[in-house]
Order: structure tokens, then sequence, then C-alpha cells
């Protein structure tokens, strides 16, 4: 499951770089699409459904990050803002630092921090990009934007994956209720988007063949999603294997975006790809300390 998820983030990535819109559009044609498989059969099949607030939060979180991350793509390669996607499993082993405080070794809190500080390098390495970070500061914004919008993702996606690892181990919630209410929340964040952002832009009709890439976008989250709850619904309850799974999620589609942007977008500079390495050898190194 945590592979799949990995190449269903991966595509996810893919397609929401090639799609033709406006961000705000694009972030609600994403979220219109998953939320029609998160909430539809839960309607159709009439199940009693349970609110999940922490569904509904993780759902806000991932609503307003992939706004970020849309805002950003339309002017950044596909794996300078990936990189900071991958930073989210950063923010998600602090948030169990500091609220489930688990005891950490000495061997594992120096991994922790080795980890940490190897992923930060390579976000900065990455940042550096050409096409990065360089594209925005040509314009009249002032150093460093690019550095404090994007910081708003990792936070964002790390809160998704600490409110689903909470709905689902520690709630013990099901799937299905998780996934509807943060269809809902996620949808409603979109739309809130839309009216903020997007309403001087006319709605697509849809009429050349690039326009169903937001659409598969849509499909490819809200399939990584299902994976990742029915990954933590599988594992025990005294397990460690769910946060593995969580950095798996988190940080691996790095790696086959590295691929996929190169053969399809021909995206390639040599600071987003040692960048992204980076990140997915420090992530690697906090996952060991999450591990022992």
């Amino acid at each position: 499951m945590g592979l799949l998820s990995t190449l269903f983030f991966a595509f996810y990535g893919l397609c929401s770089k090639l799609s033709p819109f406006q961000p705000a559009i694009g972030n609600l044609i994403i979220f219109s699409s998953s939320g029609i498989v998160g909430i539809l059969p839960v309607l159709l099949i009439r199940e009693k459904v349970a609110y999940s607030k922490e569904g509904f939060l993780s759902g806000i979180c991932s609503g307003g990050s992939v706004l970020l991350m849309l805002y950003l793509l339309t002017a950044n390669q596909v794996l300078v803002v990936f990189s900071f996607v991958s930073f989210s499993s950063v923010v998600f082993f602090l948030l169990i630092l500091a609220l489930e405080k688990p005891a950490l070794s000495s061997k594992q809190r120096f991994l922790a921090v080795t980890g940490i500080a190897v992923s930060t390098v390579g976000l900065v390495i990455a940042s550096a990009s050409p096409e990065g970070i360089d594209s925005i500061m040509r314009g009249s914004l002032f150093p460093g934007y690019f550095l404090v919008i994007a910081s708003g993702i990792p936070l964002g996606i790390g809160l998704w994956a600490y409110f689903s690892f909470v709905a689902m181990k520690k709630v013990k919630s099901k799937v299905s209720h998780v996934l509807f209410s943060y269809s809902f929340a996620a949808f409603a964040v979109a739309v809130f988007g839309y009216c903020i952002f997007g309403l001087s832009e006319p709605l697509p009709n849809f009429s050349h063949l690039n326009g169903v890439f937001p659409v598969l976008a849509g499909l490819f989250l809200i399939g990584g999603v299902i994976l990742t709850l029915k990954a933590y619904e599988t594992t025990s309850g005294d397990s460690r294997i769910e946060d593995t799974i969580v950095a798996i999620l988190a940080n691996a589609e790095i790696v086959p975006l590295i691929f996929l942007s190169y053969f399809i977008l021909r995206e390639f500079t040599t600071e987003s790809v040692v960048g992204a390495f980076t990140v997915f050898i420090g992530l690697s190194i906090l996952n060991a300390a999450r591990a022992n």
C-alpha cells in the first residue's frame, strides 16, 4: 500500500503540473473529482456516516496546501515544489514529538537532528534551482518570497498526515467516515479559494484535452489518501510501521517524480535533482530514528 500510494501521489504531482487552469480553478476541479470518489459512494450505499473531526481537519489542511502547491507550480519545476511536499515528514515527526511525547534514546535524537538538518539543506539546494526561486526573484517580489509561501506546504501536509494518523490509530474511525469528512472539508476549502482568488476567471468548458489533467490529479490524490488510511488501518496498535508508511507517503514520490518530470515534462536542473535526493536522504535518516 505504501508503494502504491507513492505512485499515486507521484502521478498526482505530474497531473497537477500539467493542469492548464488558474490555481484556484485547478484546485476546485481537483477536489471536485476527488470529492465524488470520497462522498458519493457513502451516499449511494446509504451508509450511516459518523462525522470525523480529524478527517475534517485533515481535509482543511490538505485543501489549503494543495492550493499553495498549484500556485507555486505555475512558475516552478515540479521537483522544486515537491521538495517542500516531502519536508512534511519533518513536520509530522515534530508533531509526534510534541503531542505524543514518545521516549527517544540518544541515538534516536541524533538521527532525528541529523535527518532534519540534511533535509533542510536539500530544500535550500532545490529552491536555488534556476527555474525555482530565481524565476520569482526576477520580478518585483522581495528575496525569499518563494520560501515564505512554500513553507505553508509542508505544514499543511504534515498536519494532514498527523490528523489521518490520529483518526485511524487513536480514534479508530472507519476509513469511509474519515474519507467522507476529508472530502467534504477539502471541497469546501477549494470552493472558498475559488471565491477569493478565481471568480475573475470563467469556469473552464473542457474544450481541450489537457483539461482532463486536474480531474486525473484529483483521482490520483484521493487514491493516495485512501491507501494511506487503509495502510494505517492494517497496522497493529503497537506497531511502529505506521510511522514508516507515513514517511514513505510523505517523501518517496520525489523519486518517481524525478523520472516522470524528466521524460514527460523535460524538466531538469542539477539543483532540483540534487536537492530532491538530499531531502530524501535526510528523511530516510529521520525515518531511521522513528523506526528504532
